[in-house]
């Protein structure tokens, strides 16, 4: 095996390069601390050896493959994806590629865990196998690292969108480490040594701190200001007028981190949504899927609109999810024709003023129902000599022909059926309560729900 990267698991950013902190509380707060699966050291020991495109090669590639980590052993991905997603322009070209997933395979991954109180070491390659062929890739996880890395304790979802941004690898490096200390803010302070290590700024060039400082540490800072979801400021704890450590902290930026292992349930309000549950359907994973939605949902909705439609026009010769990947990730122009937008638009309106005109149907008929019982109940209120009384209004005026079939000591006040019914009407509107706008929508939520949801939508 070639390079080695040292960690002891509990939480990994992406491929996990956190420092080793002396300072750093040995438990962490609640907010930062993941599940252990037994008792692991709180603590990651890493060096920055991969490259910028290596590191950035990991990332797709386990992001591509984490839904299935357990239950897939070789994972796929088309070349042509692959070097979209890296932000490559010479896509014809697979040396680069080949060389980074060499490196790869050569660079083992050391834990050391703490088991009942005895360590346990483990080493294994980052990739266990990778194959080119046919403009695919092919590559494997040794078992055991798939089942650390599935663990969401481990691994966090580094947003791919901002990781194509970066050109520097001490910069992607300490955005990496950053995103697992966001929720504290701050990373605590780090040793120089520790430092170097962890930025792979090791060269005796870095032994004078102003240039580490203005090589690494600012260009680093400042790319990931500049370029990602964070901010980060730098401190320097200083021992006399030598630096000694460096402390950094983490802001939130003004595009939020699409995922963190804490906050996935914050999301079930994508996955309800139509265009997530159709990104799934066409083979998109469910992180790829929540990222697509909540960056672009209109944008995404277009994409697999496209593919669908060419899905059955028989133009796309593979899957359609490698074609939805293609078009999003490579931010390819997907703009609605004009023509269909605005037929689209026409169609939306028509259906929302025919719904709108079927509501306003339906409420004017709920509205007549309420008059009528609040009627009935005022009528029911009456005692029978408020009753007599109105009866006498009623023929000594609007109901004057029905005067000689008035009964004054009958229950029902006319012996006749038709005066009965011409004093009920009569007497109705003589006791109709005003219309009571706030009574009627108690009554609506109670009775009819779904009329008054749809009402207040």
């Amino acid at each position: 095996m070639g390079r080695v990267i040292q960690m002891s698991q509990t939480v990994i950013a992406s491929w996990g390069h956190l420092a080793h902190n002396p300072a750093m509380p040995k438990t962490l707060p609640s907010e930062v601390r993941g599940e252990s699966v037994k008792k692991h050291v709180a603590a990651i020991h890493t060096s920055g050896e991969l490259s910028l495109l290596e590191r950035k090669l990991s990332n797709v590639l386990l992001l591509h493959s984490y839904d299935n980590l357990l239950t897939t052993r070789t994972h796929r991905l088309p070349v042509r994806t692959l070097m979209l997603v890296l932000g490559w322009t010479e896509s014809e070209n697979t040396e680069k590629l080949r060389e980074a997933l060499r490196q790869l395979a050569t660079t083992a991954v050391e834990f050391n865990v703490m088991d009942d109180g005895r360590e346990r070491w483990s080493v294994m390659p980052i990739l266990s196998f990778a194959e080119i062929r046919a403009g695919v890739c092919s590559y494997r996880y040794d078992e055991a690292l798939a089942e650390k890395l599935y663990d969401p304790s481990i691994y966090a979802t580094v947003n791919l969108g901002v990781q194509r941004k970066f050109s520097k690898s001490h910069a992607l490096t300490l955005y990496e480490n950053c995103l697992r200390f966001q929720k504290v803010g701050s990373t605590g302070w780090i040793e120089l040594p520790v430092l170097r290590k962890l930025l792979g700024a090791t060269q005796e060039y870095y032994d004078d701190f102003r240039r580490l400082n203005s090589k690494v540490i600012q260009k680093a800072v400042k790319e990931i200001n500049d370029v990602s979801d964070i901010n980060v400021d730098v401190e320097y704890q200083r021992l006399g007028r030598s630096v000694t450590g460096v402390k950094f902290l983490i802001h939130q930026g003004a595009q939020q981190s699409l995922l963190t292992p804490e906050t996935e349930d914050e999301f079930a309000h994508v996955r309800d949504t139509e265009i997530y549950r159709k990104l799934r359907a066409h083979g998109i994973g469910d992180k790829l899927a929540l990222s697509f939605v909540i960056e672009d949902e209109e944008r995404a909705r277009l994409v697999v609109q496209l593919a669908e439609d060419k899905d059955r026009k028989g133009q796309i010769k593979r899957s359609t999810a490698g074609f939805i990947r293609t078009l999003i990730e490579n931010k390819a122009d997907v703009s609605e024709p004009e023509y269909e937008k605005e037929k689209r638009e026409k169609a939306q309106k028509q259906a929302a003023a025919a719904r709108s005109r079927t509501l306003d149907a339906r409420l004017q008929e709920l509205r007549i129902d309420f008059d009528r019982l609040q009627c009935a109940a005022a009528v029911k209120a009456l005692t029978q000599d408020e009753k007599r009384a109105f009866a006498r209004q009623f023929v000594e005026g609007d109901g004057a022909k029905y005067a000689r079939e008035f009964r004054p000591d009958s229950p029902g006040l006319f012996s006749g059926s038709v005066g009965r019914v011409n004093f009920a009407s009569w007497l109705r509107n003589r006791v109709r309560p005003e219309f009571d706008v706030d009574k009627f929508d108690v009554w609506l939520s109670q009775n009819h729900q779904d009329i008054a949801l749809q009402r207040n939508s």
